[in-house]
């Protein structure tokens, strides 16, 4: 069984006497990646006004393991690719102010959103809400790429329809940059 050593902000490795040294390949650091990304996402540990936050050890901790993992993987040869999933019909109750805001002034829109993950391990990434404008071949499409510690918004922006709404919907995700 390998010995504890305190992390002082440094990450080393333990002397080469000690026996046990443990390793861990680049699929278990990848794992580790995600369920970190996860938890600064998802993981609150405090409840407040905000419905909930990350104490200020919580978030020292994510931050050390972040330091650890940049150390770890080669992120420059990771590739993200998105999917989405949908479209659901949305209600104007359950649309963005902004992208109620951009729309104020057309009528007659249909409005539907979709749920963006990356490939390829499923992970949420964030949603997308259009209002599609049959008449005028435009739709209004607004994306909210869920962060920590705030959501960042994509658009809104104009673009116009494709052939069909799937393809409307594929060419504001290709529009995503995630590099």
């Amino acid at each position: 069984m390998g010995s504890i050593i305190p992390f002082n902000g440094e990450f080393t490795a333990p002397p080469a006497s000690e026996a046990g040294m443990l390793t861990i390949n680049q699929s278990d650091a990848k794992a580790l990646d995600d369920f970190i990304r996860f938890a600064e996402r998802h993981c609150y540990d405090e409840i407040g006004a905000k419905s909930g936050a990350k104490s200020r050890a919580l978030r020292i901790h994510l931050e050390r393991m972040r330091v650890l993992l940049d150390t770890l993987i080669d992120y420059s040869e990771e590739e993200i690719d998105l999917y989405w999933t949908g479209p659901d019909p949305m209600q104007l109750d359950q649309a963005d102010p902004l992208l109620l805001s951009e729309i104020s002034k057309r009528s007659g829109l249909h409005f539907h959103q979709v749920c963006i993950y990356q490939l390829p391990d499923d992970i949420f990434f964030g949603k997308l809400q259009i209002a599609v404008d049959d008449k005028a071949g435009e739709t209004c499409g607004l994306v909210r790429i869920q962060q920590w510690p705030s959501d960042l918004l994509s658009g809104p922006r104009w673009a116009q329809n494709g052939t069909n709404l799937d393809e409307t919907i594929q060419a504001f995700i290709d529009a995503i940059d995630v590099g």
